[in-house]
């Protein structure tokens, strides 16, 4: 077995969305996060997007993402990409994934774990809290009756 040589994680973030620029490859994050809210549970979040940026990395990985909740260790959901391949330890290397209709069951803390040939590399966690229903206004004494 050789040993596993861990790259260096530049950026792991989660948005709403992830848009590649076909021409450029550049990638934008819409949506940037820390905190999602919802006024019941269990919650459909339509779109979420992961983005990672990776170096002093080389040849072919499989990359899993894990979500877990973290108030009970929960695992939420685990993507499997396809394997990556990088020709050079010196190349920065970035992707982004979108997730489609995420089951988020109850409020609390939330981690994504982005794993490397079975080794954790890095971890990005967010929050999940419930909202309150806006209140509705009532009528003023002051104001006159329609």
């Amino acid at each position: 077995m050789t040993d596993f040589l861990k790259p260096t994680v530049q950026a792991f973030l989660v948005c709403d969305q992830v848009i590649e620029d076909s021409a450029t490859r550049k990638k934008s994050l819409i949506g940037l996060f820390t905190h999602l809210q919802s006024p019941v549970f269990p919650f459909q979040h339509q779109h979420m997007g992961l983005y990672f940026c990776l170096t002093d990395v080389e040849g072919s990985h499989q990359v899993e993402i894990d979500l877990v909740y973290l108030n009970n260790e929960q695992l939420v959901c685990r993507a499997v990409l396809p394997n990556i391949s990088i020709g050079d330890r010196l190349q920065i290397s970035d992707f982004g994934i979108n997730i489609p209709s995420l089951i988020i069951p109850s409020p609390g803390r939330y981690e994504f774990r982005l794993k490397m040939d079975g080794h954790l590399i890095a971890q990005k966690d967010f929050h999940v809290v419930q909202a309150t229903p806006p209140r509705m206004a009532e009528p003023s004494m002051d104001e006159p009756a329609p």
